[in-house]
């Protein structure tokens, strides 16, 4: 059993989550084992695995949630999507990170114990000699060395932006926004049924604005950004699109999960086709 997180916002625990997301093994998906965290909470000491799932060993679709440990919707649209998942495997390989922090994802934190981001990539992008964390270390070593993917991937990672935890900075509006990035991302069917699905929907696209790390979001999207994530890096490696997803977050609970959740679902649905 592991311990509940500290979050007021109804996540699932991960029990229900690893349960739920295990089905695929049962359906020919391989379970490997990214890195762990270590978790210590009222005298005792936690384990947290990071998992991968996959139907191949070369993939040319990959579905990223969890990096930001106070962004869970992305985790929770997935561990409700496997069904859909085990079906879309019997045509199209498939690379699924679900939970990359889970310590953050407990904590209510967004970074994880190293205080740094799981996903940061800057050591393969030429900007840092070592890994920002060991896990960082391990998932960029997972995606660039244990497993292929393909030219060309299409890469989705759902985020959300908690502008909440940005002093001073203001964005009155509900909805979301992406980063898109990769060569040839804007002749991309994928990418177009993305922003369409989103321009409808619950938390529907916001066209324009200045995110808390002024980058200009022009008709909804912040183009081939240079963030040193794990995004960054997969499109500089050949991967396109990678879109990342962000939803604005007011507060922990506003908008609610279960919004946040189903519209994540959507973005799955439309990212895939389906």
């Amino acid at each position: 059993m592991f311990p509940e997180s500290l979050a007021v916002d109804g996540r699932i625990n991960l029990d229900e989550l690893y349960s739920r997301l295990d089905i695929l093994e049962t359906f020919g998906w391989t379970k490997q084992l990214v890195t762990e965290q270590t978790l210590e909470r009222n005298n005792d000491t936690v384990k947290l695995p990071v998992y991968a799932y996959s139907n191949a060993q070369a993939v040319d679709w990959v579905v990223i949630g969890g990096i930001h440990g106070r962004e869970p919707a992305g985790t929770n649209a997935i561990s409700e999507y496997v069904r859909q998942l085990v079906e879309l495997g019997k045509t199209r390989e498939i690379l699924v990170l679900p939970l990359c922090n889970p310590w953050g994802y407990l904590e209510h934190n967004r970074y994880g114990p190293y205080s740094q981001s799981v996903g940061d990539s800057d050591h393969l992008l030429g900007r840092a000699d070592t890994p920002a964390c060991p896990e960082a270390g391990a998932i960029t070593n997972f995606v660039t060395e244990m497993i292929k993917i393909n030219a060309n991937a299409a890469v989705l990672d759902l985020h959300e932006d908690p502008v909440y935890e940005a002093e001073g900075y203001v964005l009155d509006r509900w909805g979301t926004y992406l980063y898109i990035s990769g060569c040839s991302w804007q002749a991309s069917p994928i990418a177009k049924r993305v922003i369409e699905y989103l321009k409808t929907s619950m938390l529907p696209l916001i066209i324009d604005g200045v995110t808390r790390f002024d980058e200009t979001i022009a008709d909804g999207i912040v183009p081939n950004t240079e963030d040193g994530s794990i995004d960054e890096l997969l499109y500089k490696r050949g991967a396109c699109p990678v879109i990342t997803v962000e939803n604005i977050l007011h507060s922990e609970t506003n908008p609610p999960l279960t919004t946040r959740t189903a519209t994540y679902r959507g973005v799955l649905e439309a990212f895939f086709g389906n």
